[in-house]
């Protein structure tokens, strides 16, 4: 697996690229779990399927993408234990650009690329098989990210400071933020929802489980779970216990024990 950078003019669009290759022994089924970004993958392997947290079956071959919004359950990835493809991280605003689809119609769902994008979708997987390797492929997504998003209408200010400080304002309640960009609080849950696919409130607590899950992963070893949950700004342990369990199905133990090493995912049992 190699991470990549984002190309400069791309910065802040997308977080950068991941260019996989893999094969398991054991298990062949990943649980995804919720997170507050969106999900871009394009299959170069053997066939795999998604199943979404709404419960639908998403198969795709070498050369075909798909896209995931917001969940607020877990996701599952089936695969024959071998693996191959690009994973393209960036936010949820960005994938909305991208699709020019209101993110709430994603959520919770997993999406064909072809079915959003049509030839695009295809040319871009095309592209991408017959790629001379690694960097001949980040090549050609820099240029086809930068078709589809560099000139794209922005989402307007107002939408882009609510999700700032969504995610940087903890301390401000949710009606404080939207007095302080000039909306009702029902209006800036509509333009949050179109945006990323949940509302305020579901939106925050999705980044406060993701960061959790960052640190859980950094203190494998030896996790102090009530600080690990202060940190990530629960309440108390209990009330990261509860929500984890939303969130996961699982306990932050469980978590634990089903994690593999280097970041690479979650063994559904």
């Amino acid at each position: 697996m190699a991470r990549i950078a984002p190309p400069s003019d791309l910065v802040g669009l997308i977080h950068g690229y991941s260019d996989y290759r893999e094969r398991t022994a054991g298990f062949a089924t990943r649980r995804e779990l919720p997170h507050a970004e969106g999900v871009f993958i394009v299959n170069l392997g053997d066939p795999i399927s998604i199943t979404g947290g709404n419960g639908e079956w998403l198969t795709l071959k070498a050369g075909e993408a798909f896209v995931a919004g917001a969940h607020l359950k877990p996701a599952l990835s089936h695969s024959s234990g071998a693996q191959a493809g690009v994973h393209i991280f960036l936010p949820l605003a960005t994938l909305r650009l991208l699709l020019g689809t209101p993110m709430h119609e994603l959520a919770d769902r997993v999406v064909s690329l072809d079915a959003l994008l049509g030839r695009a979708a295809r040319e871009l997987g095309s592209s991408l098989q017959a790629a001379n390797g690694r960097d001949h492929r980040v090549l050609l997504l820099d240029q086809a990210l930068r078709r589809h998003l560099l000139g794209v209408e922005p989402l307007n200010r107002q939408q882009r400071h609510a999700l700032y400080l969504l995610r940087t304002r903890s301390d401000l309640d949710i009606s404080a933020i939207a007095a302080e960009i000039g909306w009702s609080r029902k209006h800036m849950a509509e333009r949050v929802r179109d945006a990323v696919g949940v509302g305020p409130r579901s939106f925050r607590r999705l980044l406060r489980f993701q960061t959790l899950t960052r640190l859980i992963a950094r203190e494998a070893d030896r996790p102090d779970w009530a600080g690990l949950a202060a940190e990530a700004g629960y309440y108390d342990q209990s009330h990261m216990i509860k929500e984890f369990g939303e969130f996961s199905g699982l306990t932050p133990t469980a978590f634990l024990a089903r994690s593999l090493p280097d970041g690479g995912g979650l063994v559904e049992a």
